[in-house]
């Protein structure tokens, strides 16, 4: 008979998960980060977030990805200059008045992926959900009850927003813009064809 002090400690399988790719964005933070400062392209830097309530992070660059389970949503909104936003998911998204875009698991299913990369954009998710980005700037606000790492420090939900990284200079405005939640700017109207007669015979 074992004492128990020599007895395993049973680890749920979605912790060991979590924890491990929270390992590993943590590890992969230098390297960005690094070959942002060479390049003058400025900060990056990484975040690992699960839990129930609300997640919005304003940023954009590198990539950020995640799951929202049944009865949360995904609400996405493009900020950039060039409309480069670009959202893998295997649902349909509805588009909003404002040009948002929201997703939400179909009907009868557990959870849903999602991947997410542009130059600027703002994301909410709300309900139960992991949210993960990597290669990132920008800032992450949670509210209820989760826990996240912001560039290898841990901390729990309904602290102070978190700064990611510093976004580039040259989108200072519309990223402060972004994070106020007002609407994003109208995407340019597209260019305009002048029709071609052609005149045949005298």
């Amino acid at each position: 008979m074992r004492l128990p002090s020599d007895q395993r400690v049973r680890v749920g399988r979605s912790f060991v998960l979590w924890a491990a790719l929270a390992a590993l964005l943590a590890a992969l933070t230098v390297a960005p980060i690094a070959d942002a400062g060479a390049s003058g392209k400025g900060e990056r830097g990484v975040f690992v977030s699960k839990g129930v309530g609300r997640q919005i992070f304003t940023g954009g660059g590198g990539v950020s990805y995640g799951v929202i389970f049944s009865g949360a949503s995904l609400v996405v909104a493009d900020y950039s200059p060039g409309q480069d936003i670009h959202v893998d998911s295997p649902v349909l998204a509805t588009t909003n008045a404002d040009g948002s875009r929201t997703f939400v698991p179909a009907g009868g299913t557990k959870s849903t992926a999602f991947r997410i990369s542009g130059t600027l954009y703002r994301v909410t998710v709300t309900g139960a959900s992991t949210f993960n980005g990597a290669g990132i700037y920008g800032r992450l606000q949670v509210r209820g009850k989760g826990v996240q790492i912001v560039n290898g420090v841990r901390s729990r939900w309904n602290g102070p927003n978190s700064l990611v990284a510093r976004p580039p200079k040259d989108i200072k405005k519309l990223f402060q813009l972004a994070l106020s939640g007002a609407p994003p700017p109208a995407p340019p109207p597209p260019p305009t064809t002048v029709p071609t007669t052609t005149v045949t015979g005298p």
